[in-house]
């Protein structure tokens, strides 16, 4: 490889995902799978910034790091929302689905509504894809060929120490919130392991490939965990539930 390609390579790989985050705000799809496929995809694109946080200009990720979140904790509560069906359906079934019924309906309507008020503010979510653009076009004309593998390994570096920071957070005080931050870092950890082999070459997938496993399964066992207090905090919202107070007993059950 040339010198300082590891740079060029992750460059050329934000520049993909940005256009990923477009392709879903642009798309054809239900509104939920757009929805979806964006949150994922800006992640994805945090996740690869975060490995080139340097902060000194000319290299500064920060202005188009600020707006990706801001998209993507835009369309959190859609997302939020739609998932909370899910986890209700999937509670249901795993108990009993006759009382979880009435809670679906109502979280249907609730996220039906959300959406509706979303999209008369944003029509096809075309502002926030121009926003996206602009913070394309900002990444594309940084320097990435001056950024080292030195530096990209520096910054998973810098990821790993932030997740065992937030493990030994989370050990001592076992929180929602606490769950809550060891998982987005575990999750952005994940997503870091598994583009490296595409920003260093073949070379690093064998390596990587069993960590990326074992972060999954902890990022997918902190979601659910995620999930049920989400589930459990919109149930505190809909007192016409007659059964409420036993279905969050329950959801304290399964949380435990």
């Amino acid at each position: 490889m040339p010198r300082h390609s590891t740079g060029q390579a992750l460059g050329t790989l934000v520049h993909a995902e940005c256009n990923a985050i477009l392709r879903a705000l642009r798309g054809k799809k239900a509104v939920h799978a757009r929805v979806h496929e964006a949150r994922k995809a800006i992640r994805r694109t945090r996740a690869l910034l975060a490995l080139a946080e340097d902060g000194d200009a000319p290299f500064d990720v920060g202005p188009a790091e600020r707006i990706l979140r801001r998209v993507g904790d835009g369309l959190s509560r859609l997302r939020d929302a739609h998932a909370a069906i899910e986890t209700a359906r999937a509670v249901g079934k795993d108990t009993s689905p006759k009382p979880w019924r009435p809670v679906v309906e109502a979280l249907r309507e609730r996220s039906a509504l959300m959406v509706a008020h979303e999209l008369q503010l944003d029509p096809g979510f075309m502002r926030r894809a121009a926003t996206v653009e602009g913070a394309r076009h900002y990444l594309d004309q940084l320097p990435w060929p001056e950024l080292t593998g030195k530096q990209v390994r520096e910054g998973l570096q810098r990821q790993r120490q932030r997740v065992e920071r937030a493990a030994r957070r989370a050990g001592k005080h076992a929180d929602a919130e606490s769950l809550h931050r060891w998982r987005r870092k575990v999750r952005r950890l994940r997503m870091q392991v598994e583009a490296m082999p595409k920003i260093r070459g073949g070379g690093a997938k064998t390596a990587s490939a069993p960590k990326s496993k074992a972060l999954h399964k902890l990022s997918d066992a902190l979601g659910r965990e995620q999930d049920l207090h989400v589930l459990d905090r919109l149930l505190r919202r809909l007192p016409e539930i007659a059964e409420r107070k036993a279905l969050r007993a329950a959801l304290a059950t399964l949380r435990q």
